[in-house]
């Protein structure tokens, strides 16, 4: 379960965003619209992750531990997809959230 407790955490730090969006005063590199959200942006591979990550968790099998770390790491693809909108000063927290993460994944052995 201590993937698990990291997931979660991991999961937390990166949906902080809805509290860290681009402003309209400062639209972000990339394009940011002003009112951005990564909580919305990520809101289908969080979904796709939670439902993986509940699976797993039910019934351990390997093509479920499979399926979960597939889930986690199409989260994680859409994080670094996203991070051109992540304000400049907390952008080492995010990048260093999602290389733990990657680190976790890596981890996992199926």
């Amino acid at each position: 379960m201590n993937h698990f407790m990291k997931f979660f955490a991991v999961l937390f730090v990166l949906s902080l965003g809805t509290t860290i969006s681009c402003t309209k005063n400062d639209p972000g590199p990339g394009g940011c619209a002003a009112n951005f959200n990564y909580t919305a942006e990520l809101q289908a591979e969080a979904t796709a992750l939670g439902n993986a990550a509940s699976a797993y968790g039910q019934d351990p099998t390997t093509e479920n531990c499979n399926a979960y770390k597939a889930a986690y790491q199409d989260y994680l693809d859409a994080a670094e997809d996203i991070k051109l909108c992540v304000p400049q000063a907390d952008l080492a927290a995010y990048q260093q959230a999602i290389d733990d993460a990657r680190d976790n994944l890596d981890a996992l052995a199926c």
